[in-house]
């Protein structure tokens, strides 16, 4: 009896949390929820408030209406801000230590910088479920209602079109149908439009605009001049040539041009499109979705390369080295997103293949991160 006792003591010890992992978590928290609010707060400006209060300034967005597409669009941004806290947070954290000698005290009691930076790695982990869980059960809903209340609202739909090389393919029965191409549009017209329309995998139709005019009146689109090629599919000679002047055009609606900008931004959503894609053939969609398919999967491990990075940075024995830790640092998440922005471009060229363009970025950086830490963890017991 008392040797079950004993042993059940000694789980439950292993179990809690020891005083330096308290220690090290109570310094965490206040510069985690410090960086975590710092990069919602700007990203979230950036890149939901300002464009929200231009469509509410042009009536394109109720009042009501806009403060709903303001929170729903919170999580996406809040998704993005975890993983960055985690560069920032044990950066500020691991140089408050040095720069009051705690590492000094904890090296002459023989603790190696990695036991310093486990909470901050555990910590980490519960980071990475959370972009996963908020990734895929909380923001896709999220981005759902908003387009929901943005497609009330033809012109938020025009307003969303992107601004260059818009390129719409239109599939029937894995056939291609339709290839449309416009050079630009300046928020109200489409400029330079070429459209491809084919029957029987023959083209049948080129349509050449100059400019494209949303009719919201009549659903439909006014090409102006422009000039109708009709081919005959046997012979592949013009058999009827149509200039105009003003043209309706309606096999194309705006909420189509603007879902061309559209991102998948779950797994399963990204999945799915998959699989509807290899029906159709489409080899060149196909690659950009296997590339985002990886990029997600890879996406929540961010944090943990980050927070390696950042510790090893904040991990200096002098305020000097930490000053310099902290410069260091304001360009690296400038500097992956890069690389990682670099990488999926090779990927959805078909340069690389899916996986790497995916997995290559957080790769490299879990990989530079531990190589810093074990540095650090060497040079600190060298003295």
């Amino acid at each position: 009896m008392a040797l079950a006792q004993i042993k059940r003591s000694r789980k439950l010890r292993k179990l809690r949390i020891s005083r330096l992992d308290r220690f090290i978590l109570r310094a965490f928290w206040m510069p985690w929820v410090f960086a975590f609010g710092a990069f919602t707060t700007i990203s979230f400006s950036i890149g939901a408030l300002f464009d929200t209060l231009r469509r509410l300034t042009e009536g394109t967005l109720s009042s009501a209406d806009a403060l709903q597409v303001l929170v729903l669009q919170l999580p996406r941004f809040m998704v993005l801000a975890l993983p960055m806290s985690m560069l920032l947070a044990p950066l500020l954290t691991y140089s408050q230590l040095a720069r009051k000698n705690e590492f000094i005290a904890l090296k002459a009691c023989g603790t190696s910088v990695y036991r310093v930076v486990r909470p901050a790695l555990c910590f980490s982990l519960i980071v990475a479920v959370s972009t996963l869980t908020l990734n895929e059960w909380i923001v896709p809903p999220a981005t759902a209602a908003v387009n929901r209340l943005q497609a009330q609202h033809t012109v938020s739909q025009i307003a969303a079109i992107p601004r260059q090389n818009i390129v719409h393919q239109t599939y029937h029965h894995q056939r291609l149908t339709q290839l449309f191409h416009a050079r630009a549009f300046d928020g109200e017209a489409l400029h330079q439009l070429t459209i491809l329309q084919f029957q029987n995998r023959h083209l049948h139709h080129i349509w050449l605009a100059k400019q494209a005019i949303w009719d919201s009146t009549h659903q439909q689109w006014i090409l102006s001049q422009g000039t109708r090629y009709t081919i005959d599919p046997v012979s592949g000679l013009y058999q009827q040539v149509v200039p105009f002047k003003g043209y309706p055009f309606h096999q194309i609606s705006p909420q189509e041009l603007a879902e061309v900008a559209h991102q998948p931004i779950s797994l399963h959503e990204t999945q799915a499109l998959i699989q509807q894609i290899k029906q159709s053939g489409n080899l060149q969609t196909l690659q950009r979705l296997q590339v985002r398919w990886h990029a997600l999967m890879a996406f929540p491990w961010i944090g943990v390369g980050f927070t390696l990075m950042g510790s090893s940075l904040g991990c200096q024995s002098t305020s000097k080295q930490g000053s310099l830790g902290f410069g260091l640092s304001s360009l690296l998440i400038f500097g992956y997103y890069t690389f990682s922005f670099i990488c999926q471009t090779l990927g959805d060229a078909g340069i690389w293949s899916a996986s790497i363009a995916g997995w290559l970025p957080i790769v490299v950086l879990l990989t530079i991160g531990s190589a810093l830490l074990h540095h650090n963890n060497t040079y600190s017991t060298s003295f």
